[in-house]
Order: structure tokens, then sequence, then C-alpha cells
């Protein structure tokens, strides 16, 4: 039923969207890196020093070597609107280069192979495995960077633990009335980050965790807890590649008490900052709350089009149920001609097997006469003639009849016969080829035209979609609207416009596929659907009295139509037999040589098929040959040298 081959089609481009992303996401899962952890304790001593132990746990895949660690330490006083008009010129901090350490472990076997790697550092003057300086990217002279070359151990692949030890000398700056440490640990990765956690410990001391400060800043999916007055304990999860992790916590003066004057401030910053970080909390809150919203849309979208789809297809698409509920059908509903009944059956198509069925229904009906030139035919490849009946009633026929008649006796023949091997061989010249491509289309053409007001289907399309059209409206506000909601909260709502896009797409194509028969229709439908069924097993029915030769003409010719004539004439060698009118029958037309001895099969329902096709064949590659000797295109294959095009590139990752 047709009913079951729409939900089927929509469910199928459905399942292949999904498992596309699926099987993307997992090839893109597979070839790149991933990081697992990035862990830190941090300690602040009472100097406003800052010693750093970071680990990073990356799953690398194949063809990987070599890592740079790159550590800003500048402090970013000059883009800070806090600290307009205050004196910041000398408050700066730098990086202790004794103090680096690296330790490398290979987590898939649990080794340390510091031992087995190379390290160079920029501020060493080291070079990397290119036999470039190694450096910061973009070069800064307050950047320095560690590199780790895994070449001679085989390369990073797998899971790896990088640990980096070092200190920022004078990373925490004091104002008048409170201290802060406000750093970015990481602006950059080679990948989203699953886990952040950094432990930050403060200097000893005897205030009440009420007067210990901390926010977090680059990403709104973590937390910070305050354990104690000198412990913090900061956890963020999916950071992406592109994203920083930024910490800014404050505490009493008394804390960094040795503190050098060069990073000391005069200004009360406290209530500032307080402020400030109130306020961009604030925002966050706005910023978690619209990105949940946008998700919560995104899923009741998809609901809405599934509803909107099941509402659609109960009021335009669902087929009628027929009053008519047999499995077969021993005899044709009724005398439609076979291009009717196959433009019932196969929701107004028309395909080739119609002009087949067509013309062996004229000869049936004596419009067009077969003659075999007298010969036994025993080849693969017989030869025949139709040759046009003299007093056949023209008024009788329809006009795809018409049409049928004049491309095959009067454009291919001469006008009184046309010979099968005349209508294979039309198609070899260009002209010829343009000529039957174009007569087929019209004979389709007429099929439509003549039928179309037959009842047999609903306007369903058009009326689905003037009702289902708002949810396109739908579909255009979500998108703005996740646009917008990504500017003003500084969203990524990539993949909630991909999903909504996705939906639009599946939608509109179910919506093109609407079709639907009306009751009349449908009810035609059953019937010609339980006869197509008879015709596939009446060699099963032991009982079913075969009826008359002259009458299996005229189903051979309805199963030419239904694609199923090799399988009916299959059967009717076998039954042949048990028919009494079968031989000498005069009123025989295309089936009459078989009683005679002289076809071994159907020969003249072969004939017909293989020349109309083999036409179409030899047209289309005419005009494929045509078209590609005519100069008209560019293509063509490789070759050796340039074609000096622009663009090129590559990536910084090895």
């Amino acid at each position: 039923m047709k009913d079951k081959k729409t939900i089927f089609s929509v469910v199928v481009v459905s399942l292949i969207i999904i498992i596309s992303a699926v099987l993307i996401g997992i090839a893109i899962k597979k070839t790149s890196i991933q990081i697992d952890l990035y862990e830190a304790d941090v300690f602040i001593d009472s100097n406003g020093n800052m010693d750093v132990s970071e680990t990073w746990i990356i799953d690398y895949p194949g063809g990987y070597n070599v890592r740079f660690r790159d550590i800003k330490y500048n402090k970013n006083h000059y883009n800070n609107p806090l600290l307009s008009g205050l004196d910041y010129q000398n408050d700066k901090s730098t990086f202790e280069n004794s103090s680096v350490e690296v330790i490398v472990h290979d987590l898939d076997k649990n080794i340390d192979i510091t031992n087995e790697i190379d390290v160079g550092y920029s501020f060493n003057g080291d070079r990397d495995e290119l036999g470039q300086p190694v450096e910061c990217v973009p070069e800064s002279s307050t950047c320095e960077s560690i590199f780790v070359n895994l070449i001679n151990y085989g390369g990073m692949k797998g899971k790896k633990a990088f640990t980096y030890s070092y200190r920022i000398n004078g990373a925490v700056t004091q104002y008048s009335d409170i201290s802060e440490l406000n750093w970015v640990f990481f602006d950059t990765a080679e990948s989203k980050i699953k886990r952040a956690e950094l432990n930050i410990t403060l200097p000893s001391n005897s205030y009440s965790e009420d007067e210990i400060l901390a926010w977090g800043h680059g990403t709104s999916n973590g937390y910070i807890k305050i354990e104690s007055n000198n412990k913090i304990n900061i956890v963020a999860k999916n950071i992406s590649s592109s994203d920083k992790l930024e910490i800014r916590t404050a505490f009493p003066n008394s804390l960094v008490s040795g503190i050098d004057s060069s990073h000391k401030i005069n200004g009360n910053l406290k209530e500032k900052i307080i402020d400030y970080e109130t306020k961009l909390a604030d925002e966050t809150n706005k910023r978690i709350v619209a990105i949940k919203v946008v998700n919560v849309v995104t899923i009741l979208s998809v609901f809405l089009t599934a509803f909107a789809i099941y509402k659609i297809y109960k009021k335009y698409d669902k087929e009628y149920e027929p009053e008519f509920k047999g499995e077969y059908l021993y005899e044709a509903p009724s005398d439609i001609k076979p291009a009717e009944m196959s433009y019932l059956y196969y929701f107004g198509k028309t395909q080739d097997e119609d002009v087949t069925a067509t013309i062996l229904d004229l000869v049936r009906r004596k419009v067009l006469i077969l003659k075999d030139k007298g010969v036994e035919i025993t080849s693969d490849d017989p030869d025949f003639d139709l040759v046009l009946a003299d007093d056949y009633d023209k008024s009788s026929l329809d006009q795809h009849e018409l049409v049928l008649i004049n491309m095959f006796i009067n454009v291919i023949g001469d006008g009184k016969k046309v010979n099968t091997q005349d209508i294979k061989n039309y198609g070899k010249k260009y002209g010829n080829a343009q000529k039957l491509m174009d007569m087929g289309a019209r004979f389709a053409k007429t099929i439509k035209s003549e039928y179309k007001n037959k009842n047999y289907f609903e306007n369903a399309r058009q009326k689905a979609s003037s009702k289902g059209g708002l949810m396109f409206l739908v579909y255009i506000l979500l998108f703005f609207g996740f646009l917008i909601a990504a500017a003003i909260y500084n969203l990524v709502t990539i993949l909630n416009i991909f999903v909504i896009i996705i939906l639009a797409i599946v939608y509109g194509i179910y919506l093109l596929t609407i079709k639907r028969r009306t009751k009349y229709g449908n009810e035609e439908y059953a019937k010609w659907k339980a006869f197509k069924n008879f015709l596939e097993n009446f060699s099963d029915f032991s009982d079913y009295p075969m009826p008359s030769i002259v009458i299996w003409e005229k189903y051979l010719v309805y199963a030419t139509s239904f694609k199923i004539a090799d399988k009916v004439m299959k059967q009717l060698k076998v039954k042949l037999p048990e028919i009494s009118d079968a031989q000498g029958n005069d009123q025989l037309t295309f089936m009459s040589g078989y009683f005679y001895g002289r076809y071994n099969s159907f020969v003249f329902v072969d004939a017909i098929r293989n020349s109309y096709r083999d036409a179409k064949v030899n047209a289309m590659s005419t005009i494929a040959a045509h078209h590609a000797s005519s100069g008209g295109g560019r293509g063509g294959g490789f070759s050796g040298g340039s074609s000096f095009g622009g663009g090129g590139g590559g990536g910084r990752s090895r």
C-alpha cells in the first residue's frame, strides 16, 4: 500500500540522516586528538609568586609525534576596565626558566617515558624536529614554549600524560584593599577538553572562608568551591578548543605580605571587582538559561515535526479503507486500457512497459496486425511486421493510442507498417534519437492529460502543503531565533541550527511525496491489486477453471503493465494444455503462433518489449555521444604539469 511506502520513505530518510551523523561522528572521533583531562595544582606563596604543576591527558590517533606547550605570562592590565586611571605600568610578571620540569607517561603501558624522549625550550634557543626554533605561535616576548618530541619513542599514538611544572613570579597583584590572582591558564588546545580541574592553595591564614573570593571565566559549564580559607577547587567540563580557562581569586592583602612593591597598585578595587563579577555572573546565568531554552526548543521541534507529519499523514496521505477486502480477483475489474490501469496503479506514472502493453492491446483488438513474413522464427532476435489495419475504427482509440500509432507506423515505419528491427535501430541517428525521446515523453504526457479527470487522485499534496506550510514559518523563526540568541548570549548554536535545517528538509521531502487516491480510485486500486496477485499465482489454484485463451491474451496485456509478463507467460506454458480453445482459434492474435508449433515461446511479447527498450538505449547512447563530441564541455582527465591554480595551505599539528 502506498501509505506504508510513504511512512517507510520518511523513516528511511530520517535513519540515513541519523546514521550518517553517527558515522561521521565516529570517524571524526577516531581521527582526532582527544583531551580527557587538564589537571593543575596551583600554589601561591606569600610573595605573590605562583607555582603550577599541570597534567594534560591526551589520546592521540596515529601520525602525531611532537607537542608544544605555550605558556603566556604577561598581565593583561592594558585591557582591564577596572584599572582605568590607575598606574599599573610596573606590575609585570616573569617566567622563571630554572623552575621548569617536564614528565611524560605512556598511560597505555603505564610507564614513565621521560628519559626516552627529547624536550626543548624556547628560552634555551632549542630547535624542534624540523630544525626550527622552538617558539610560541604567534611569537611573543612574554611567552615561553616547551617542546616535547616522541619520534624516537615511536610517536604519540595512544594515551599520553604530559606533566609541566613551572613558576610565574609576580603573578599576584595587590591593591589598596585586596589582592588578586587573575590568570588564564590556557586559551587554546588541540581539541575539546572533557574535564579540567584546578586546585589553588593560598598561603596559610587565620581568616574565615568568607574572606576568600573566587570566580571562573571562559566556560559556563563548571563550578567553584572554596573548601577552606586557603583551598579553592575549580572544575569545568567540555571546554571547546578555542575557549579559555580563566580564574580570578581575591583575598586579604596580608596573605601576600612579602609581595614586591612593583606588584602593588594604589587604588581600592574590592567593590569594583565584586560588582563586575556579579554582573558577569548574572549574564552567565542568563546564558545558561538561554542555551537550555534553545536545547529544549530544539528537542520540542523534533517532536513537533513528527506530530505535524503524523497529522498530515492522517488527514491527507493515508489511503481510504476500501470496501473490497479480497486478496485475489479472478478476472479483470474492468475493461479500461492498460495505460489507464497503470496510471491508476502507479500513481500517475507511465513506464516503458505501458508502450509494450498498449501495442499488445492494439494487436489484440486487431488495430495492428502481426505478420512474421512467412518464415520460421527460431532465432533469439525474431523479426516481425506490425501492419496498420485498413478498417480499424479510429473513434475507438484514445489519444495516447493514436500517439503511439503515429510514432511507430508513421514516424518510424512507412505509414502502413513498421518492422521490429527498424524500431530497434531507429535511435542510432541523432535526429531520430531526439524524435524517439520526444515521442516517448509525449506518450506519457498524453496519458496524464487523458486520465487526470478520472477521479482517481485527490489534490492531496497541494492541500497538505497549504495547511502544513505553517511549519516552515516555525522553522524560519527558530533558525533566526537561534542566530539571535547566539549573538545576544554568545552561544554556540550550530548544532541546533543544523537540526532545524534537517527537520525542514525531511518535512519538505515528506510534503512533496504526498499522494492519495480518491475513495473511488483506491477502491479500484484494491481490485486491480487483487487481480495482479491472481496473475502472479494462478497456477497454484488447482480448482481454478482456466478461461478462454482469448481472455488470457487480454490478461497478458495487463500483466505487461504490471511488469510480471514473464512470470505469467511461464505459468501459461504449463497451463495451456488445459485450455480447450487453445488450438485453431481464429480470434487469437499475438499468441496464435504458439499453437502452430512455429514459436518456442511468447516471442512477440519479447520482440516488442526488446525492440522499444533497445531503441531507447540506442537513442540515449546516440544523444550522449553527440553531446560529448560537440565541444560544449570542458571536462578531461589529469595531465602533468601545473594549471597554476590558487589556494593551498595546511595545519600546524604534527
